[in-house]
């Protein structure tokens, strides 16, 4: 997935994804306190998208994915980006880019 495809990018449940970056704040979806420990995606990972829930208050996906046949769930913030650098010269770029920053890409 390029940087572009990553802005028009949505996770929908049932796509299969491999990681390409590592992301800190995932815990495991269960019902005592081990929710509260942070379990890390690591790059080459593969995981399957199983619920996927846009917060448009606070701009933000809340994302459920199976891993290693166990359930987890994170959050991703849109990112907006106004300025773009170019050699050494600051860019103020006439229309923001907008991201979530996802770690994965899908598996083709």
């Amino acid at each position: 997935m390029t940087p572009i495809d990553n802005i028009r990018y949505k996770p929908t449940p049932g796509q299969l994804c491999h990681t390409f970056k590592g992301k800190d704040g995932v815990y495991p979806v269960v019902q005592d306190q081990q929710t509260l420990i942070s379990d890390p995606l690591v790059a080459g990972e593969l995981l399957i998208i199983t619920r996927s829930v846009y917060y448009e208050e606070t701009s933000s996906y809340y994302v459920e994915f199976l891993r290693d046949n166990r359930l987890f769930y994170t959050y991703f913030y849109e990112q907006v980006f106004c300025f773009d650098q170019e050699d050494d010269k600051l860019l103020r770029l006439e229309e923001p880019n907008i991201t979530f920053n996802y770690p994965w890409a899908l598996c083709e």
